[in-house]
């Protein structure tokens, strides 16, 4: 009798303790971001391949979308890992050969605020 109980208290002891340690991974992933990049030049429609080559050797590119925006490339990166300017320069370095330019798509969510002058009136 003590000794199935004793395996039980260890058994027990150990599913929580392997629970416990598996825990924090889980409930904190890694945070994610998704670059549109806009592609410019008469070489970039025929490298695609070669594109996806450079930007999947990234450490931290977790995704590459061709073809869901006409003349972009989604990239999916890790950003503790890789930041969005190494991507691009990182692609662009090759991309110089390719005749084709590689930039961030500037929307209304990422683009800088544009600068107050005395002259504009926001209040109408």
């Amino acid at each position: 009798m003590h000794t199935f109980l004793r395996r039980r208290i260890v058994s027990t002891v150990l599913l929580i303790a392997s629970l416990s340690v598996s825990l924090p991974v889980s409930a904190n992933p890694p945070a994610k971001e998704r670059l549109p990049l806009m592609l410019s030049g008469s070489g970039c429609d025929s490298k695609e391949a070669e594109m996806n080559n450079v930007l999947q050797a990234i450490p931290g590119v977790t995704g590459v979308y061709f073809n869901r925006i006409p003349d972009h490339v989604l990239v999916d990166i890790t950003t503790g890992t890789v930041k969005p300017a190494d991507v691009i320069n990182r692609v662009n370095d090759a991309a110089v050969s390719w005749q084709c330019k590689v930039e961030l798509m500037q929307s209304c969510i990422t683009a800088d605020m544009p600068s107050a002058s005395p002259s504009s009136n926001h209040n109408e």
